[in-house]
């Protein structure tokens, strides 16, 4: 090297033209914020002078519903009217429905408000048409012939600015071209445990007293509550030389019924728990008196379980044992792996040594008595 430093022009990274640069894009920024502003602005502006309810045939015909029908994606959810006011999962062979939530929807239709979101200040390229988009929620309102009393596409919700910040939500009404927005924020979920309830029992480990589990083989495992922090179960009737492998199996099996959570529902048939197939059956006893049965096949790599519970009349649980039963009565549930998990093993998975216990030596025969004598 000959120790002489090159130069490089200095034109672009002066002082002043790094200060226009940034003055250049800081004025970038602002114009399109503006936009934004102003097609926000825009939207308000139009939603608050031309508001106007966009279901109200709803209003009128909203005793009539008797189907109601949510879309998205592959998914499909199907509610309809039972008998009155009582709801159910159609694809859940009409498993009840919160009838509140479903009364709730009819409502939140029948009272929605808003305005086509294309106008003179917002272009139609920019509105969105729900139509193309995978993500967007149909909803079908249908009365008991199975006509069309309102049909909408439910969008994504967008916060619109003003003197106080409101969610809105596009959407767009089955004859329309182009989404709508909707005077204040609607949500209709798709998953059907938001409808049902996903937990169908939920009773804590603390409150069994005992627990008896029978494997597919007729193996039996019963485990008793004892006084201790560390390990609050015990196992009974063992067979000699066997123990539990790990104890903390005991209390995770006492808390099996602890926010139990249900698959799917349908009703007692003989295809989801066929009557001689091999069952595991769980019974639990809690500490008030609650007695709980759990009746489980595995059938197609999937947990099905009939859920009885009764307790005596004088018990403080029988209220509770009503409420259980009224909701399990004639139905089968299908059950998480992960919740039955420390139900559906063998009990030798759980018991080491659990060979049989020895037989009583036998008795030894009665001495023959002896011969007499020949003549």
């Amino acid at each position: 090297m000959n120790g002489t430093a090159k130069s490089f022009p200095r034109k672009w990274t002066s002082p002043v033209n790094l200060l226009m640069l940034v003055a250049g894009l800081f004025v970038v920024g602002i114009v399109a914020l503006g936009s934004h502003l102003f097609m926000d602005r825009a939207i308000v502006q139009t939603v608050q002078e031309q508001d106007r309810q966009m279901f109200p045939q709803l209003s009128d015909a909203g005793g009539s519903v008797s189907g109601i029908v949510i879309e998205r994606g592959g998914d499909r959810l199907e509610m309809t009217r039972q008998d009155g006011d009582r709801w159910g999962l159609a694809n859940w062979d009409g498993y009840p429905v919160d009838d509140a939530k479903v009364a709730g929807l009819i409502d939140s239709l029948a009272a929605l408000h808003g305005v086509p979101a294309s106008t003179d200040k917002i272009g139609t390229p920019n509105v969105p048409d729900l139509r193309d988009r995978p993500t967007a929620t149909q909803v079908t309102v249908q009365d008991g012939q199975a006509n069309v009393l309102a049909s909408l596409l439910i969008g994504d919700t967008v916060a619109t600015p003003g003197g106080a910040e409101i969610n809105r939500t596009f959407v767009q009404p089955g004859d329309a071209d182009r989404a709508w927005l909707s005077a204040q924020e609607i949500i209709v979920p798709t998953e059907r445990a938001a409808w049902t309830g996903a937990i169908i029992l939920d009773i804590a480990a603390n409150r069994i007293a005992s627990a008896h589990l029978r494997d597919t083989d007729g193996k039996s495992l019963r485990i008793e509550r004892q006084e201790s922090m560390e390990q609050p179960f015990r196992p009974t009737g063992l067979p000699e030389g066997a123990r539990v492998s790990e104890a903390w199996q005991l209390t995770r099996m006492a808390g099996a019924l602890e926010n139990l959570q249900i698959v799917e529902a349908r009703k007692a048939n003989d295809t989801t728990l066929p009557p001689d197939a091999d069952k595991v059956e769980a019974e639990f006893e809690t500490l008030d008196g609650l007695r709980v049965t759990l009746a489980m096949v595995r059938k197609d790599d999937m947990n099905w379980a009939e859920i009885r519970a009764e307790a005596d009349a004088a018990s403080e649980a029988r209220q509770e044992a009503e409420a259980i039963s009224a909701r399990t009565a004639g139905w089968h549930f299908r059950l998480p792996d992960f919740a039955t998990e420390g139900l559906v093993k063998n009990r030798d998975a759980v018991i080491e040594g659990a060979g049989s216990r020895p037989a009583p030596p036998a008795t030894e025969p009665p001495a023959a008595e002896p011969e007499a004598p020949r003549q």
